[in-house]
């Protein structure tokens, strides 16, 4: 699918415009959680929110193109999400890493993908396979990216090479642990889930060791 297809026909300039794409966004979360995406249509998008089927077309030509910006939504709160809880963490001190900071990632990127309409499913088995799956996939690369940046910027002294190595461990081991966990009784699954937070403090801890300097400042809060 080409790049012009999934552009936005317009961007909003005034406060109702951008407030109208908004609703069509949230729209189309919503009916890819109902329906699916093989259901979905810009009609039914331009329903929910209501408004008219024309003034969809105003800001996107087709429903690929409301979808792709809905991703595009949740990437961008990904990276804010990791840029607070990264920061928060290393920012002017020497502490390394930590089972309670894992712990708290894993619960706050957990509770942030459950708030994804269309993908709420994503690290619980339910984005695997079908139409979603580039853009489910997406969403695990900002993850990823995010997390190589930040910490790339926390601990400088950490050869690239190991960094990616080491976080593309801890992404699909989370993603393949997690998914699991949503197939258990929920106390297996809960056990499961704190083992995983203290494995994947461990062995992140191997190689972003709590001496190595940050090259943050207190001062510096800017996402």
């Amino acid at each position: 699918m080409s790049a012009t297809h999934l552009q936005r026909r317009r961007e909003p300039s005034q406060a109702r415009g951008r407030e109208r794409v908004r609703a069509l966004l949230q729209a189309t979360g919503e009916l890819l959680e109902e329906v699916g995406y093989d259901a979905l249509t810009t009609k039914a998008i331009a329903e929910r929110a209501d408004t008219s089927i024309g003034s969809f077309y105003q800001f996107f030509p087709n429903r690929d193109a409301a979808v792709a910006h809905l991703v595009d939504s949740y990437r961008a709160q990904i990276r804010k999400y990791l840029h607070s809880a990264v920061r928060e963490q290393f920012k002017g001190t020497r502490a390394g890493i930590t089972a309670d900071w894992v712990g708290s990632v894993v619960d706050g990127l957990s509770a942030l993908y459950a708030s994804f309409p269309g993908f709420a499913g994503l690290w619980s088995g339910g984005v695997q396979d079908g139409p979603l799956r580039p853009h489910a996939e997406q969403l695990r690369a900002e993850l990823l990216g995010s997390l190589e940046v930040l910490l790339g910027e926390a601990f400088p002294g950490v050869d690239p090479s190991h960094r990616h190595r080491c976080l593309l461990m801890v992404v699909e081991t989370a993603k393949s642990v997690l998914t699991r966990c949503g197939t258990m009784d929920r106390d297996t699954g809960e056990m499961l889930r704190e083992e995983l937070k203290h494995m994947l403090a461990l062995y992140m801890a191997a190689y972003f060791e709590s001496g190595s300097s940050s090259r943050w400042s207190v001062a510096d809060t800017a996402v």
